[in-house]
């Protein structure tokens, strides 16, 4: 067995990692071998970079913001900026691994890395048709056109009458737990989205607020709100999107379902015929980077910045327009913490979604500029409030 074998097998990419970042107590479970914490190669305060490391060794990771991803040596490559080799002699001198190769040795660290891999395709495959057949069972139980999430969406500022009504892709299941790191955190009505274009993939999960009137995202003891989460066949559902409308051409496509549906709702007020679909997450929206030459510059939260240019070779693009789509508007979200992350980021599935699509792509920025918090069903919940203010306010919607 080569040398990297070697290492990928007998060294924790969780001791390395904790190096430098801080695990998420909220969204970590140490017992299961399973990490979280604020991705160490691109700007963000949420964690969204995993470790898996159920044997305590041989662990890997994968960032859903930025989409690095591998074992330990890739992750020391990373952080260091080294190459291959340089990081293969770092580890093994570090853990004391003797480079020289030794048959019987690597022969048995060979047949123990096949073992482990063997056990734990079984298991993601069996734990994948669990949560798959998990959330067929929550969808069929969840309720259509539910008063509840009608005031959820209007709370939001979703100008339902202007879209038809809520989408045949959401419901309310009226008592859902949420767990998160094996924990039960919450437990109460949630909206339920579809996620697929035409089969069932997995389902995602809002939990709102149980009082009435409803007030919006239901809210922990200590003020945080309870998570989204997703669930379904893993691998298969990154990237699917919960289908918001039908179009005749023109796409909308956002990261979340009630940021999509406020802009699909100012489209409709205005005549168009766009149809709308929820990407889900950042990562899936975005796509994996190309750093391929790329300089570390770091933005105004002291993080890297992330890549506009997209990996168009990625195996897990994210998600991308059906074949339908001529034109896709891609509705930004923009950011006070580091506006120059933002706007990269939606540079980067505009270069990435364009080439599918004849008509290619273009960014819909809320209020023009990338310097505050407020994303479409933000300033629609506020312009309902106010009752006057410009259409032009709400961003280049124009689907013309």
């Amino acid at each position: 067995m080569a040398l990297s074998d070697e290492i990928k097998a007998r060294v924790s990419l969780r001791a390395l990692a904790e190096q430098t970042v801080a695990w998420d107590a909220h969204k970590s479970n140490p017992k299961r071998g399973d990490y979280w914490a604020p991705c160490p190669f691109h700007g963000e305060a949420t964690a969204s970079f995993h470790v898996t490391e159920p044997k305590g060794k041989g662990g890997t990771f994968y960032c859903f913001g930025c989409q690095e991803k591998g074992s330990v040596i890739d992750y020391l490559m990373a952080r260091d900026g080294l190459g291959f080799t340089a990081a293969l002699r770092a580890l093994a001198d570090a853990e004391h691994i003797d480079r020289d190769a030794d048959p019987a040795r690597a022969a048995k660290v060979k047949a123990d890395a096949e073992a482990r891999q063997r056990e734990a395709e079984v298991e993601a495959s069996e734990k994948a048709a669990q949560n798959h057949h998990r959330a067929a069972q929550i969808w069929r139980a969840s309720v259509a056109n539910h008063p509840a999430l009608i005031g959820y969406l209007t709370a939001r500022g979703i100008d339902l009458g202007a879209i038809g009504g809520v989408p045949p892709t959401l419901r309310l299941h009226p008592d859902l737990p949420c767990y998160d790191g094996g924990k039960r955190i919450w437990r109460g009505p949630a909206m339920v989205g579809f996620i697929g274009r035409q089969k069932l993939l997995g389902i995602h999960r809002t939990w709102i607020d149980p009082g009435t009137p409803c007030r919006g995202r239901a809210r922990l003891p200590d003020g945080r709100k309870v998570p989204k989460q997703m669930l379904g066949r893993t691998g298969e559902i990154f990237g699917a999107p919960v289908v918001l409308a039908k179009g005749s051409g023109v796409l909308l496509v956002g990261e979340g379902i009630e940021t999509t549906l406020a802009a699909l709702a100012t489209a409709r007020q205005s005549g168009a015929k766009a149809g709308a679909e929820a990407a889900l997450s950042l990562g899936a929206l975005c796509g994996p980077a190309d750093n391929t030459g790329r300089g570390m510059k770091k933005g105004r939260a002291g993080k890297p910045l992330p890549s506009a240019l997209p990996d168009h070779d990625h195996p897990r693009p994210g998600w991308l327009p059906p074949n339908a789509a001529r034109r896709v508007i891609i509705l930004a979200d923009p950011s006070t913490k580091c506006p120059e992350t933002a706007r990269l980021n939606a540079e980067r599935a505009q270069a990435k979604i364009a080439p599918h699509c004849t008509q290619g792509a273009r960014l819909a920025i809320p209020r023009g500029h990338w310097d505050h918090d407020d994303d479409f069903a933000d300033i629609a919940l506020k312009q309902r409030s106010a009752s006057a203010t410009e259409n032009a306010k709400q961003g280049e919607l124009n689907v013309e």
